[in-house]
């Protein structure tokens, strides 16, 4: 039996060649993910940077503009500060100039009253129904309207002056935030050419995967024909040996003892 074994041994060693060994005994290659993350990218200008990644977007601006953004910040914090002022002070504050510039014509209307009145000797005549003259009622109604028109329009004046404080804080901070603006607005283009960068990578790396497989598969089907192909021939040659072996003597070839 030693002798068959030697033999079977050395007929079937050299059916299989050394390439087909190496190719069942070398493990397939794996197939490895692409990257189809997204990608970042900047647009500049003169006023700075924006970049767009996947955690969101980043604006950087210029050391000018970023100066020039504090200084409008400052501006609109103080409009704001004296909008929202309770205007009572101011009201009175206006309130004393409106009567500083009216106060030379009424002391001018009462000394020309006492004038006339005193050359009409009328001067400190009272009336049981007015406490005065006439003319002197006359003048201080005058004078008390023009004293409630003062106010009034003390209160008016002040309360537009805070409208307009609010309204110059805004426009401060609006253009505050206008560089940021620009650099969006600069950046929407650059959007469309990133989402289409984007789809095409995306699909590459499904290309590429999809090669991988196909040739991981080829290999598959490459073996298993090699399998089919060397078990076929294998079985005949067993299948002829052992016709030998289990046959008569009369059958045995030279070489059986």
């Amino acid at each position: 039996m030693s002798l068959v074994s030697d033999l079977l041994g050395d007929i079937t060693s050299g059916l299989i060649p050394d390439e087909l060994t190496q190719m069942f005994t070398t493990p397939l290659p794996q197939a490895t993910s692409p990257d189809i993350t997204f990608q970042p990218f900047t647009v500049t200008s003169s006023v700075g940077g924006v970049t767009g990644g996947p955690e969101g977007t980043d604006i950087s601006l210029s050391p000018e503009q970023l100066a020039m953004q504090q200084q409008l910040f400052g501006g609109a914090g103080d409009f704001y500060g004296q909008a929202m002022t309770p205007t009572a002070q101011r009201e009175q504050d206006i309130y004393q100039r409106i009567r500083a510039t009216q106060a030379p014509e009424e002391e001018r209307q009462r000394l020309a009253l006492e004038e006339r009145l005193a050359q009409q000797g009328r001067l400190g005549v009272r009336t049981n129904m007015f406490g005065g003259t006439p003319e002197a009622l006359a003048m201080e109604k005058a004078q008390a309207e023009a004293r409630n028109q003062a106010m009034l329009g003390a209160m008016q004046q002040a309360q537009t002056e805070q409208a307009q404080q609010a309204a110059l804080g805004g426009q401060f901070l609006q253009q505050s935030y206008a560089p940021q603006a620009a650099l969006l607005t600069a950046m929407s283009p650059a959007l469309n050419v990133a989402s289409l960068a984007d789809v095409a990578r995306r699909q590459q790396g499904e290309f590429d995967l999809e090669t991988q497989l196909a040739n991981i598969q080829g290999l598959l089907g490459q073996q298993a024909g090699y399998a089919g192909l060397y078990g076929n021939v294998y079985g005949g040659l067993l299948s002829g040996i052992g016709g030998l072996l289990t046959g008569g003597a009369k059958d045995k070839p030279w070489w059986l003892p």
